[in-house]
């Protein structure tokens, strides 16, 4: 028997490599060749039955031809699945079985909608639609897919009834570039007002886009959340920063409430106004203050540090005894607690998620909307995604947090 020479494209998938990926691609093609036909059968035995129950009341409705749709799923795009058609569709009938479409639809722009929420660009996730799911959609549709969901839940985040068994309220504000003020600098800030409750779970209750953090724009916030239900009857305790119209505005509606000057706010005016050469040294004073054991101690100390310093940087000094003893109110609470009700560190970690959220929107809004709506989903899904189910540790230290830049 002579011998047959091998053809050389028989050797196509010589290598496992080769053949593995031959056979995932065979495969793949087949289940979605498998998929069309499935879903023109189903979609036309459903048609079929709709025609013979209105046969004596319409008469005979003609089928007329197919028309592609594609559907995106595990497999990627499966394009040009025929759908059958009636003629005349008197009754505008819809099969069930479309709704396959619609549903594969909603979970694609879940997709989009939570990639850009977690701070995936728009850039990128048209990128992705492209590589993974074989599908254009642009950056503009990205957009407006986020803006569908994010004007929801900016509504959501502030006007949720409230319950009034918050224990601790910790309020700041996170600066941000946002146009549409008319000034020069398109300067904004966020100001946002977390809770507290017995058992340890906190959430953000409310925020506000503003131009400043002012008593006016405070005030307004903390009055929504009384009028949603927190009162404040079980409050203990207010941590914010030094900010004289946030002072204002809990001494007008919480007038009872005991109040804490966050202590690394507090330090970080102090070195903001220390000499560049004086500044570790007397942020080690600072240090050594904030960590004694009662507040009689901790007064000498401070006393002791105004004596080193006052001539030296008197600034400094001024700034260190501004509302000195607003800074001391932890002190009046169990010693197991000082770490997390002496400074808003809790709040500053909900912030560094911000941060990096809107750092792909290059730290910028086009207007005030825009950044309410981007807020007001990303504080959704902080609260959904980061609750605290115990009082959290965090930091022990809060020197942590004291050389870190804020925007």
């Amino acid at each position: 028997m002579p011998n047959r020479r091998i053809n050389s494209n028989s050797l196509a998938h010589q290598t496992e490599v080769d053949l593995k990926k031959y056979l995932e691609s065979s495969f793949t093609e087949s289940l979605r060749q498998l998929i069309r036909v499935t879903i023109k059968t189903m979609i036309k035995v459903e048609m079929e039955d709709f025609r013979k129950e209105m046969r004596d009341l319409v008469g005979t409705i003609h089928f007329n031809g197919t028309y592609p749709r594609q559907l995106m799923g595990p497999l990627g795009t499966i394009e040009n699945i025929p759908v059958p058609r009636f003629r005349d569709n008197p009754t505008e009938f819809i099969p069930e079985t479309m709704n396959v479409f619609g549903e594969e639809k909603d979970k694609f722009m879940g997709i989009i909608t939570e990639m850009h929420r977690l701070g995936i660009s728009q850039r990128k996730i048209k990128q992705l639609a492209a590589t993974c799911f074989k599908t254009t959609i642009s950056a503009n549709r990205v957009g407006a897919v986020y803006k569908t969901l994010a004007d929801q839940e900016s509504l959501k985040v502030n006007t949720t009834a409230l319950t009034d068994d918050y224990k601790y309220l910790m309020a700041d504000g996170l600066w941000i570039k946002a146009k549409g003020y008319g000034w020069d600098d398109n300067k904004a800030v966020i100001l946002c007002v977390l809770g507290v409750k017995p058992d340890g779970k906190r959430t953000i209750l409310g925020f506000a886009v503003v131009r400043e953090e002012s008593y006016e724009a405070w005030h307004d916030l903390l009055l929504s959340l009384k009028k949603r239900g927190m009162s404040g009857g079980n409050l203990q305790l207010i941590i914010s920063d030094d900010g004289a119209g946030f002072a204002g505005a809990v001494t007008q509606l919480f007038p009872t409430v005991k109040r804490q000057i966050c202590i690394v706010h507090k330090m970080r005016n102090v070195l903001g106004k220390t000499k560049h050469k004086n500044k570790p040294a007397m942020a080690e004073d600072l240090k050594v203050a904030y960590h004694q054991e009662t507040r009689k101690d901790f007064l000498l100390q401070a006393q002791s540090l105004c004596k080193k310093w006052y001539l030296l940087e008197p600034k400094a000094i001024d700034s260190f005894k501004h509302h000195l003893m607003e800074t001391t109110t932890y002190f009046d609470f169990d010693r197991e607690i000082w770490h997390a009700i002496r400074t808003n560190n809790i709040l500053e970690r909900e912030f560094r998620e911000l941060r990096r959220r809107i750092k792909v929107m290059d730290h910028s809004f086009n207007n005030t909307q825009s950044a309410t709506r981007y807020t007001g989903s990303l504080i959704n899904y902080l609260n959904q995604n980061y609750p605290a189910v115990h009082y959290p540790k965090l930091h022990t230290n809060p020197w942590h947090y004291l050389c870190q830049s804020r925007m």
